[in-house]
């Protein structure tokens, strides 16, 4: 093999050649290359060849001397173009995969031939060990079942080799992103208040998937809000509330290009707390029956965002500082749970008495009214009830009298229609016409600033011959009337006002006799006016600083108008609209974001917009912001180059994974600074000489873009060569049948820093794949060869380790012959062994039950012998003693020779005369038997 454009050199000698001899090297079908003579004898000829796309083929020597001619063998050339141009394409494009779906990755290159690829995910080689959920096949890389921590960046490498020249090229990274389907949508609502108005929020969220999501709300039925959640999975949405009133039934809906789901309706009604409040006690008793706590329970009957406060003898528990602190104090002898609707009472005992009760308020309204349990008894009750008419009676007195005293002629009567309605007292005068009625205002509730408008004012009923004088007030300001009108004969007045911002509020018209001083005034309701000035000169103002910054500082900006009210403001980004979430605040014509990336860079855009009559008035401005990413911490690293036998250098690379350019690495060796540089992207590669088997020192990288300083570790810059010996063990699987059916070398050298691995099967180098084999190194620390045992892995395996940078000298290992027959055979030692042992143990048991036997025979002969003898003794005095006793006895005389028979044998018995004689010789056997 050979690259294209190199060049190759063949070798041809005929040794023992009588001269002078011609060689001639031929290419293929019998194509002269070239032709070198031999004029000194067993000189090799050397044909050199510059190596093209049209060299690939068979090369043979023809060697010519005198009339002989003698042919080589061949040798087959294979050209190796180099890669070029590799590139990562992706099915499905662009790389975007819900989770379980399947994903294929593919590594083509632009020209190259006898490629191999090694793929890379987050910088780390992938391979069916270390990855084997990803499968890989020729230039593919395959995910069949797409799980989140298939996300990340992934790259490739084609590279070929010819001997020790390897030629790569790699693959920009392509990053890839796992969506994970989201959850079903939840929802929730709360109220707050502000200054006499209430204000509704409804929420939705999800808590799993993947953003974005386009989330809307709909309220019976009809879609009421919408917006799309970039970077969390929730929304929020302001709705109209009005206390006591159903407002609708809302539902959530979460959409993605695959998924439309919708959350649990909910209805939006917000009761006021209120109703009767009460406090159930529940005692909690141990294993053992002793009391251990009480359990209070505060009960409301109605309230939809209740705040309870628990009060113990009338103070309040806990302190009212701590009422709405997220943290409740820890104490030790009670807790609040269930947002503080339950107290839990954990220290009862009779030297703490005290009554609890509990009272409640709404919490969205912390000046509102307490709802508690008031406990008054019947004359309490009777009592503030005759002092509350007892009070109103002597002030309706009191003003009935000042009537009479200023209007002699009048007359006061006293009216009381209901008990619910306050006594009103008329004083009238001799002439009816003395009385005006309540004068009614007419007029639009809205205006544009500028524009013309017409208020009307009339009394239901008019005087007789009167003038009356009619004025338009401003309700907070009586001392400037806006417009006067005189009515005669009941004329309606009418008022032609020039709209300014000054006139919104309420309107009041004031009705009195213009010469007749008897005639009290009356003003009509208050009418309001809401005036509309169009949004004009809408300019976003940076409040937080510069328009450039870098990532984790906080951006404000505002919408400031020079003209108009009433507006409703909408911010964009880059086109999208900015929803609030927790860590963007959207408010009126504010935009807050907290701890900024580089994802919130973009041109920001403030649209105002107010509404008069149906139509619209807008106005919009634009801000480019720009948030640089913060250089990450570097990572160091070095390869060793050799420059020739005696120069050895360190490629040092610095590299950090996120970082805005221009980035400026610093390469220091110790505190001395080695180089630095500043590059547009986020790596740098420094070269630094060393020498080979010397501690050169420490290297630390630091990078810098402008905003702080990170640091690499500390790596030490020492290169140590490859030394044996060089160690090679294996192990191997066993398949069902308890066969060898894979193998596991694994090949390590006692020393190096940068060792390149070599396989050998019979001499044969084996690449990193083939049909029974696969080859996984791990340097520096070892090589692993699998192999697949069968008839193709037989043979003779060795490794060879050398250095990555130096590949001149190799260490080899010892050589290990093995084949399926070998692997599978027991040992001779191990069935020598075995069945050894085997026999040693026969031969045991034997021996035992040998020497058992004869030990339970001596022991049953000693035990039997003496037993019998003794017996046969005490038998035999027996005998006679019964027989010379037998007169004391009235036993029948068969019973008496029937024992004798059964219990004497009849060889043995003796006359009486022999007595003496046994006699002695039983003293003798009991003298043996106490000498033994």
């Amino acid at each position: 093999m050979a690259y294209l454009s190199s060049r190759v050199v063949f070798w041809c000698i005929a040794p023992d050649s009588s001269l002078p001899v011609t060689y001639e090297l031929m290419w293929d079908a019998g194509v002269l290359i070239g032709t070198v003579a031999d004029l000194q004898g067993d000189q090799p000829a050397s044909f050199k060849l510059k190596v093209t796309a049209s060299s690939e083929g068979s090369y043979h020597c023809k060697a010519t001397t005198g009339r002989s001619t003698g042919v080589s063998d061949s040798i087959k050339l294979r050209v190796v173009t180099p890669p070029s141009n590799t590139k990562v394409t992706s099915e499905p494009f662009p790389p975007v995969a819900y989770e379980g779906s399947r994903i294929v990755l593919s590594c083509s290159v632009t020209k190259g031939s006898h490629l191999s690829y090694t793929w890379f995910f987050n910088r780390k080689e992938v391979t069916s060990i270390t990855s084997p959920l990803l499968l890989l096949t020729a230039n593919k890389l395959v995910v069949r079942n797409v799980a989140p921590e298939h996300a990340g960046y992934y790259y490739c490498m084609a590279w070929s080799r010819v001997q020790d020249t390897k030629r790569f090229s790699s693959s920009s990274e392509v990053q890839v992103t796992v969506k994970k389907y989201v959850s079903k949508p939840r929802i929730s609502f709360y109220i707050s208040k502000e200054g006499a108005s209430y204000h509704g929020n409804v929420t939705c969220w999800s808590t799993r998937g993947s953003p974005p999501v386009n989330i809307s709300l709909s309220l019976d039925d009809k879609e009421v809000g919408s917006a799309t959640a970039t970077e969390s999975l929730s929304a929020w949405f302001p709705v109209a509330m009005v206390l006591g009133r159903d407002m609708g039934m809302a539902q959530c809906r979460l959409t993605t290009e695959v998924q439309e789901l919708m959350s649990e309706p909910v209805t939006l009604e917000v009761v006021p707390v209120g109703g009767d409040v009460k406090v159930e006690v529940e005692y909690l008793y141990t294993a053992d029956s002793k009391m251990a706590a009480a359990r209070l329970s505060c009960h409301i009957s109605r309230g939809t965002f209740p705040y309870v406060s628990w009060l113990l003898n009338e103070s309040v528990l806990p302190s009212e500082t701590h009422e709405d602190s997220h943290i409740q104090p820890v104490l030790s002898h009670y807790a609040l749970m269930d947002h503080r609707q339950t107290l839990v009472l954990t220290k009862l005992s009779l030297e703490e008495p005290g009554y609890y009760r509990c009272r409640s308020r709404d919490n969205y309204d912390e000046s509102g009214p307490w709802v508690e349990k008031v406990f008054m008894n019947t004359i309490e009750v009777i009592s503030i009830v005759f002092c509350c008419l007892l009070l109103l009676t002597l002030a309706v007195g009191v003003g009935c009298m000042y009537k009479v005293f200023d209007y002699k002629q009048g007359v006061c009567v006293f009216a009381m229609p209901t008990l619910q309605q306050q006594m009103l007292c008329y004083c009238s005068k001799e002439s009816s016409q003395s009385i005006l009625g309540r004068p009614q205002l007419f007029g639009p509730s809205e205006a544009l600033v500028k524009s013309i408008a017409e208020f009307s004012c009339k009394l239901k009923i008019y005087p007789e011959n009167e003038t009356i004088l009619f004025q338009l007030f401003k309700e907070d300001n009586r001392d400037k009337f806006l417009g006067e009108f005189t009515s005669l004969n009941g004329e309606v007045a009418v008022f032609l006002m020039s709209i300014k911002p000054k006139h919104e509020g309420n309107l009041e018209c004031v009705a009195k006799g213009q010469n007749n001083s008897n005639i009290e005034p009356t003003v009509s309701y208050p009418h309001y006016l809401k005036v509309v000035e169009p949004v004009q000169g809408a300019k976003i103002s940076v409040r937080s600083g510069p328009v450039e910054f870098f990532e984790g500082k906080t951006l404000e900006l505002h919408c400031d108008l020079t003209a108009g009210n009433h507006v409703s403001y909408k911010w964009l980004l880059n086109g999208q609209l900015v929803s609030p979430s927790r860590l963007h605040y959207v408010a009126d014509g504010q935009l807050l974001i907290h701890r900024t990336t580089s994802k919130d860079s973009g041109s920001y855009q403030c649209v105002a917009t107010n509404h008069f009559n149906k139509t619209d008035y807008t106005n919009s401005s634009q801000v480019v912001i720009t948030v640089k990413d913060v250089v990450s911490t570097p990572d160091i690293s070095f390869t060793v180059l050799k420059q020739d036998p005696h120069n050895y250098y360190a490629m040092v690379t610095c590299q950090s994974t996120k970082g805005t350019p221009p980035v400026t690495f610093s390469l220091y060796n110790r505190t001395e600074l080695v180089s630095n540089k500043t590059v547009e992207e986020t790596q740098a590669t420094f070269k630094v000489s060393l020498v080979l088997g010397l501690h050169m020192g420490w290297l630390q990288c630091q990078a810098d873009n402008g905003d702080q300083i990170k640091f690499s570790q500390w790596i030490p810059l020492e290169v140590v060569p490859v030394g044996g010996p060089v160690m090679m063990h294996y192990d191997y699987d066993i398949g069902e049948n308890y066969a060898v059916i894979g193998l596991r070398f694994y090949c390590k050298a006692a020393k190096g820093s940068f060792p390149q691995y070599q396989w050998f099967l019979n001499k044969t180098l084996l690449h990193d794949q083939g049909s029974f084999f696969y080859v996984v190194n791990q340097p520096p620390e070892q090589s692993i060869l699998l192999l697949s045992v069968g008839r193709s892995s037989t043979g003779t395996y060795h490794c060879e380790v050398s250095d990555s940078f130096d590949n001149t000298t190799a260490i080899g290992s010892n050589k290990l012959y093995l084949d399926k027959e070998v692997l599978n055979r027991l040992p001779v030692l191990v069935v020598a062994v075995v069945f050894g042992c085997f026999t040693a143990l026969i031969l045991l048991v034997s021996i035992c039950c040998w020497l058992g036997t004869i030990f339970s025979e001596f022991q049953r002969q000693r035990q039997y012998g003496d037993k019998s003898l003794s017996l046969e003794m005490e038998g035999r005095v027996a005998a006679y003693e019964s027989e010379l006793d037998s007169s004391e006895y009235h036993e029948d005389a068969d019973v008496v020779n029937t024992a004798r028979a059964g219990e004497f044998d009849q060889a043995s018995e003796a006359s009486v005369d022999e007595w003496p004689k046994f006699k002695a010789c039983l003293k003798e056997g009991e003298d043996l038997g106490s000498h033994l």
